[in-house]
């Protein structure tokens, strides 16, 4: 007697797939939504007519309004740090090496513009949500331990001051890098200039590496002995 075998169960990965296809598209729309309007103003409405899914799939995935704009936030800074991990800079001369760091940031702003959206907004809040995120340790910058090998090998090369911190470093980098970009509109009325335009955008990256390097290769540097603490891997909340 012949037995016939059910056939298996393969439908959980196309639902998967859509589950996260669905996701996905909710949380671009919010992106937007929130980015454009704030989060006050944004409505979760909107937001599924812009994805064009059902409301209650709003909910379902994120909870809240409040989840969702959570979730949106934490998936900027995913981003950012993701592209933080990838940069290999450690083969090149030290000053080079700046200099490709500081590009990637200000690249990054100019693609992401809802990076600086959303790092204004949350700033504003005091961090009110991002203190609620899961995610805070994955949002460490990588970077601020390539910086460290930077600098020690700018220093042993005699090409870099020894009195650096590399934290300090990479959040007056960030200062420099992203204050032309959360003030674009401002300093654009005030001055009359297209800041995103792209000779202007050049302009400015030339400014910050030229200020940075200025700074990193001044001669008559004070030597000062390295901390002792051991140095935190501060996040890259502050780009």
């Amino acid at each position: 007697m012949l037995v016939q075998m059910k056939p298996l169960k393969t439908a959980k990965a196309p639902q998967r797939r859509n589950a996260d296809a669905t996701r996905g598209k909710i949380l671009q729309a919010a992106l937007n939504e929130f980015s454009e309007r704030g989060l006050p103003a944004a409505s979760t409405d909107d937001i599924a007519e812009r994805c064009g899914v059902n409301k209650r799939m709003i909910y379902y995935y994120f909870g809240s309004k409040e989840g969702l704009y959570l979730a949106a936030l934490e998936s900027v800074y995913e981003k950012l740090v993701a592209l933080e991990k990838e940069i290999e800079i450690d083969h090149l001369d030290p000053p080079v090496a700046i200099e490709a760091m500081i590009n990637l940031k200000i690249d990054y702003y100019v693609a992401n513009p809802d990076f600086i959206s959303f790092l204004s907004m949350e700033n504003f809040y005091k961090a009110r949500h991002l203190r609620k995120s899961k995610k805070l340790e994955m949002f460490k910058s990588p970077l601020t331990d390539v910086i460290a090998r930077i600098l020690e090998r700018g220093q042993r090369s005699g090409q870099f001051r020894h009195d650096v911190e590399p934290v300090n470093f990479y959040v007056s980098i960030c200062g420099l890098c992203i204050m032309y970009f959360t003030n674009q509109h401002t300093l654009g009325v005030i001055f009359g200039r297209k800041m995103t335009r792209n000779d202007n955008i050049q302009r400015h990256k030339r400014t910050v590496i030229d200020i940075v390097l200025s700074y990193l290769q001044t001669p008559d540097a004070i030597r000062m002995p390295p901390p002792r603490r051991r140095l935190e891997k501060y996040a890259s909340l502050v780009s």
